[in-house]
């Protein structure tokens, strides 16, 4: 598919929230006229990309703005696109779960519903990663920090040719934080005290306290849904609401054509989209295949314009004659990590010593440079050395056999030598479960068996639980007592350090926080730095955080890694940026198109 975006590990949130990402060494852009401020690629292609200090000095990372300001656009968005036509043709190894924008937290949703709906009010500056207006055409920001007020384009319009006015992001808003409608990312909102549409045209949101990165939090915190559509539909039962699956009333660049879950999805250009009208290309198709072997071989022979890489799998793909690879290292990282089961009374991971024994048994550098063929960098804590938060004096782990031995003694724990077995404080054999998914991503797989070999070195049994993206999210994510005891997922990072709060917060467990890790001085860090918006401040307390996490070790951090896409070189108009290469997907188009 065209539109992949970043969210909970299957091929992801809203914008400004984490996002679950599988470990795929690549992951598709977001179709979407604008990109969004916080969980996207960032940094595109073969010349030297990587913008750090665009990153790190940006709005977007360091808390937004401060003081009254007033932006507004002089952009022409009525001029039509000019290189209409043509099919692009895409594989994924895995299928999304729906397009309800509320109810989901994995990347292929996101991606799925960023082509159906549109779902920011300001964007990027793909060079300066500075906001400027999309859908809002003017904003204003209260001297206090406080009020902040966005003017919509009045051309907007849903597919049925309604109005999308600010009565539908109000509207949306109203349902959203109603606790039993069960938003995964709710907390994120729980900064704005109103959120209310002035007239048509004109939505204001207040908050009750400075909140540092309140801009980005209240311009892509909704996804407006078609009030005339939904307001008598099931928010959540797609028995009750078909639009949950098959959305027929839309915003974005395209529209549903048609979706057979496990097959194919197919999208077709919104001729009425506001914004410089159709995209450039007409049709999307995302075909579901069995591997990522099966995706690349697809690609490789001109059958999709473009296909999963492994690792393992880059170099061949560089030398393809039909295939331009585009390589960087995204601001927004995405990081793979092993989640501890804390939230199963009498489980061996719920003991402080049994996780800092298993984060030393982990061979992370071997991951690095032989599964991933050095596309990754060790991660300790929370942020990636990429993030002007990061702090680099927490404790690694790093493998040491001898030492995992001794923090398991510490609580009770034997390995017998004889045996070359570990011994449960009651003389059992220790035997661990560790589940991932989707069962279709090798390179996951590869993590898996690594992390088997590496505790069976120090006398743990570990048996691998393979599942389908969906039975995987169900299994990580259920309401009862988790049965395993270590999970393989990936986290797609935010721009801004403040939004990951969400996967630490008690409020979030099970959707976000599947670990179930609870710490209130962790908490109150975050809560700190958000209500300052001095830089200094903001980081001490963000190193605060990343060490006592690290301390804690719900996670066993093992790398974040460089994003990587190869497109069939029929498809023009890319053209790599800091912010990445999807910021101007609407642009890109079919060169032999009819």
């Amino acid at each position: 598919m065209l539109a992949l975006v970043l969210m909970l590990a299957a091929c992801g949130a809203p914008s400004a929230a984490p996002s679950a990402t599988d470990a795929a060494p690549a992951e598709q852009p977001a179709t979407s006229g604008g990109e969004a401020a916080a969980a996207t690629p960032t940094v595109a292609a073969d010349t030297a990309m990587s913008d750090t200090e665009a990153v790190q000095s940006s709005p977007a990372a360091q808390g937004g703005v401060t003081g009254s300001i007033a932006v507004t656009s002089t952009e022409d968005v009525s001029t039509p696109r000019t290189n209409i036509g043509g099919e692009f043709r895409s594989s994924s190894t895995s299928d999304f779960v729906s397009f309800q924008p509320y109810l989901t937290t994995d990347t292929g949703s996101s991606g799925a519903q960023a082509n159906v709906y549109e779902d920011s009010l300001l964007t990027l500056d793909e060079n300066t990663l500075q906001y400027k207006p999309f859908l809002a055409r003017s904003y204003e920001v209260s001297e206090d920090n406080l009020t902040y007020t966005f003017h919509l384009d009045p051309n907007a319009k849903w597919s049925d040719g309604v109005p999308l006015t600010a009565n539908d992001f109000q509207w949306t808003y109203d349902q959203v934080i109603k606790p039993e409608n069960e938003y995964p990312y709710l907390s994120s909102l729980d900064v704005i005290s109103t959120y209310v549409a002035l007239d048509d045209h004109t939505l204001q949101v207040t908050l009750d306290e400075v909140y540092c990165p309140a801009l980005t939090t209240v311009s892509a915190g909704i996804t407006p849904l078609p009030e005339h559509i939904w307001k008598d539909l099931s928010w959540s039962d797609p028995e009750k609401n078909p639009e949950i699956n098959k959305p027929t009333v839309t915003s974005g660049p395209y529209k549903l054509s048609e979706w057979k879950r496990d097959q194919y999805s197919q999208y077709v250009a919104n001729p009425d989209y506001w914004y410089h009208g159709a995209p450039n290309i007409t049709t999307q198709t995302d075909e579901i295949v069995p591997d990522s072997d099966v995706s690349f071989q697809k690609m490789k022979s001109g059958d999709t314009d473009t296909g999963e890489i492994t690792p393992e799998n880059l170099a061949e793909a560089r030398t393809f004659d039909n295939i331009n690879i585009y390589e960087w290292w995204p601001a927004a990282a995405q990081w793979s990590y092993v989640g501890m089961n804390l939230r199963t009374a009498g489980k061996p991971t719920t003991d402080i010593n049994v996780r800092h024994g298993i984060s030393y048994a982990i061979d992370k550098d071997v991951m690095v440079d032989e599964i991933m063929e050095g596309l990754a960098k060790r991660q300790c804590s929370v942020y990636p050395d990429t993030s002007w938060a990061y702090n680099p004096d927490v404790e690694c782990y790093n493998y040491n056999a001898e030492q995992a031995k001794a923090e398991f003694a510490k609580s009770g724990y034997t390995y017998d030598e004889s045996t070359a077995t570990m011994m449960t404080p009651d003389g059992q054999p220790l035997t661990l479960k560790l589940v991932f998914g989707p069962n279709t991503n090798k390179t996951r797989e590869q993590l898996a068996l690594s992390i088997q070999g590496n505790l069976a070195d120090i006398g743990i049994k570990v048996e691998i639980q393979a599942l389908e993206w969906s039975s995987f999210l169900d299994a990580i994510q259920t309401t009862s007592d988790p049965d395993w005891d270590l999970y393989l997922g990936g986290w797609s990072s935010t721009i801004e350090p403040q939004f990951m709060e969400q996967i630490w917060s008690k409020e979030n467990i099970p959707d976000l926080n599947s670990a179930g890790y609870v710490n209130e001085t962790v908490e109150q860090d975050f809560k700190d730095a958000g209500q300052n918006s001095d830089v200094d401040y903001r980081k001490q307390k963000f190193g605060e955080i990343q060490k006592i996490i690290a301390d804690d070790s719900p996670y066993v951090f093992l790398f974040y890694r460089k994003a990587w896409a190869g497109y069939n070189k029929r498809v023009a108009g890319i053209e790599p940026a800091p912010l990445g290469i999807g910021y101007n997907q609407l642009d890109w188009y079919i060169t032999d198109a009819p």
